[in-house]
């Protein structure tokens, strides 16, 4: 049955999709405009979506090269502005030592308390940097202990307030 199924398909049925797939990729090449980030329609909304995580290894490795950095309460903030690959005025990274928490469970936990406070306070970052400035963040915990949420609020206001740009 599954054989009539697939005889029976059209042809052209995969290039008339909207979805890109490998095969109707190269036909789609046309560059779309660059949106740029508008602060205001931001500020409603409280999202860290996929496009402000920070993956990129160059710029990682060029973050702890190179970038300045603030601590408060055994967290510290990473910084370097650069030239980033999306519109979003900040991309940001979250690291917690294996060498202080063996279980991943314990640093799974911090990362998500950090991304949480990041994602909630972030607007104030925003609003510090001008309109063509972009930054790569990681926050990193150094800690020995594991933090409650207030403390870990209090250290990634603390750190966003210190930043110097």
């Amino acid at each position: 049955m599954e054989e009539k199924f697939l005889q029976e398909e059209e042809p052209g049925a995969e290039k008339s999709s909207p979805f890109r797939t490998k095969r109707n990729l190269s036909s789609s090449s046309a560059a779309k405009p660059v949106a740029v980030f508008d602060l205001a329609k931001a500020k409603g909304r409280n999202l860290f979506c996929k496009e402000e995580k920070l993956k990129s290894k160059k710029i990682i490795e060029q973050l702890f090269k190179q970038g300045k950095s603030v601590s408060l309460n055994g967290f510290t903030l990473v910084y370097l502005p650069c030239v980033l690959p999306v519109f979003y005025p900040a991309q940001a990274g979250f690291s917690v030592p294996k060498s202080a928490f063996k279980h991943a469970v314990d640093r799974n936990r911090i990362k998500r308390l950090m991304r949480e406070a990041y994602r909630l306070n972030k607007l104030l970052l925003y609003e510090k940097l001008a309109a063509q400035q972009q930054l790569a963040l990681m926050w990193v915990y150094k800690g020995k202990k594991l933090p409650e949420y207030p403390i870990v609020l209090e250290s990634v206001l603390g750190c966003l307030k210190k930043l110097k740009l």
